[in-house]
């Protein structure tokens, strides 16, 4: 019996009317508007014309529906010239984050080989964290980000593109195995995790006192990988080293070999050059601050002028006394801790008065006259989504999509694929000498022969980033452009806020300030 036919066609977002009037950007920055905004959608004719939401998206969605909370269909049922893989996603009808959809078999199989041409084999990593496509060579750019629902990478014959999100790793000794009464780690917290890190950490210090971990990195794939020093020689080591850590397989890898940005590192981020802009980004001195709009400062240097630094502001948080304070990036304020908004010095909104420690995250009191609202710009489909609460310790991990909006991306998605603690000194009198902070590990698509692919320059720094619920699960830290590990994006976990005494403003603050009209800068 022949197999029915595929029928593709793409969806484009059609939102709703905003609840906010004056929520959508002025300036719409080149990384949005260069990047793909429809799905294609892949399914067979025998399943009849698809006329509404709810036949693309059967329950449990399979796709983002932060971005395509709306669809307009574009074919009812019949092949469209445009549809071809160069959509923000190949939406299937299934979800392959259910592991009871077959990719080897049946329908499933057969769309898979039918999403990129010249497709010779597709086949899933551990646990599904993501899909592989091996094709005779690789398709022109731009790509999805996911196929249904699931990330993926693409690897041609000739071994060009990318095989594995994540690196192939350097084993310990799986005779030594530790940790081994923490099972089921796919139900792991932050909580958890920071007791996992102590643990390990303990560990080290007690049988390899001459070897410090910096860093344990629990994956989508339950793997887990461990960043050691960078004095430590692994390949001497290994044989020492635990090969398994809460019963899943342990990789280890030096801290330069993450390739993480230069100023990660650094006690301050004045010590290093800032970034170059380049293309339009926004920079428009909004009436009311949100999420998303770029703000700067003044940081002074040791020898010349004093350079601005532009990161992004994060979300309106309050202390259990009421107390109200915008979040941002740690490493884009100034020494006298003044930020005003944008690029225009004249817009002056509040002052960094408070860092939690060793996260990067600083609190900025706002000035009286200051409204800020903890919803952000429109997304494609015209709505704003809605924020409801920040991530907690006791949330347990969900590998899924995510989202950013910074004036240098706009509307920007990815894939949370792994959880990490880092070990960071405190040098505060009253808190603990070592603190355990998670980090989300997301991966924001392959760039191995995806030219169009966008790499979010460090002025994104400091974005809030949410999940399809309305969680914030974190801001935005760094993007790691080369090695192993590129296309990987960091971000401080949401809960180390939470930790701090901090929670959620649900309304505005303040009053409107007026409004300036201001031009793109290129």
């Amino acid at each position: 019996m022949s197999s029915p036919p595929i029928v593709k066609f793409p969806v484009s977002p059609r939102g709703s009317s905003p609840r906010t009037p004056l929520n959508k950007r002025r300036v719409t920055p080149s990384a949005e508007q260069s990047s793909p905004r429809r799905a294609l959608v892949v399914t067979t004719a025998n399943r009849g014309p698809l006329t509404s939401q709810e036949e693309i998206f059967p329950k449990p969605f399979s796709i983002s529906r932060q971005l395509f909370s709306h669809a307009y269909l574009s074919s009812g049922g019949r092949e469209d010239v445009d549809a071809t893989w160069h959509q923000r996603h190949v939406l299937l009808p299934f979800n392959l984050r259910d592991f009871s959809h077959d990719i080897y078999r049946g329908e499933v199989s057969n769309l898979l080989y039918h999403i990129f041409p010249k497709t010779t084999n597709v086949a899933e990593a551990r646990w599904r964290s993501h899909l592989i496509f091996q094709v005779e060579e690789l398709p022109e750019s731009p790509w999805p980000l996911t196929v249904g629902g699931v990330p993926f990478t693409i690897t041609s014959h000739d071994d060009k593109g990318r095989a594995l999100i994540f690196p192939r790793q350097i084993l310990g000794n799986f005779k030594i195995s530790i940790c081994q009464d923490t099972d089921q780690v796919n139900e792991f917290s932050d909580q958890m995790l920071r007791k996992l890190g102590a643990d390990v950490h303990s560990w080290f210090k007690e049988n390899l006192p001459g070897t410090r971990m910096i860093e344990l990195m629990l994956t989508s794939e339950r793997t887990i990988y461990i960043v050691l020093d960078d004095h430590a020689d692994i390949s001497s080591l290994r044989i020492t080293l635990p090969g398994k850590i809460a019963r899943c397989p342990v990789g280890y890898l030096t801290n330069r070999e993450l390739h993480r940005p230069l100023w990660v590192d650094l006690p301050a981020k004045r010590q290093v050059e800032p970034q170059p802009i380049s293309g339009v980004i926004d920079n428009t001195a909004y009436d009311v601050l949100r999420p998303g709009v770029l703000i700067s400062s003044k940081m002074l240097k040791e020898h010349g002028h004093p350079a601005v630094f532009s990161t992004t502001s994060g979300i309106l948080v309050q202390n259990s006394s009421g107390n109200r304070f915008m979040t941002a990036a740690s490493d884009g304020i100034g020494d006298d801790g003044y930020v005003w908004q944008g690029d225009h010095l004249g817009r002056s909104i509040g002052e960094a008065v408070l860092e939690i420690s060793s996260t990067g995250i600083s609190l900025v009191k706002l000035k009286n006259d200051i409204t800020f609202v903890n919803e952000t710009f429109e997304s494609n489909s015209g709505d704003s989504p809605s924020f409801t609460r920040l991530a907690t310790s006791e949330d347990r991990f969900v590998f899924d999509d995510c989202f950013l909006n910074s004036p240098y991306t706009g509307n920007m998605e990815a894939s949370i694929v792994s959880k990490s603690v880092k070990l960071e000194t405190c040098t505060h009198p009253t808190e603990d000498s070592l603190r355990y902070v998670i980090y989300n590990w997301c991966y924001m698509g392959q760039t191995e022969g995806n030219k169009d692919r966008v790499r979010p320059p460090d002025g994104t720094c400091g974005s809030g980033i949410w999940d399809s619920n309305g969680v914030i699960t974190g801001f935005y830290h760094y993007y790691i452009e080369k090695g192993s590990w590129n296309g990987f994006s960091a971000s401080v976990s949401a809960s180390e806020v939470v930790e701090a005494g901090y929670t959620l403003v649900k309304d505005a603050t303040g009053a409107p300030m007026p409004v300036v009209e201001t031009t793109s800068r290129d």
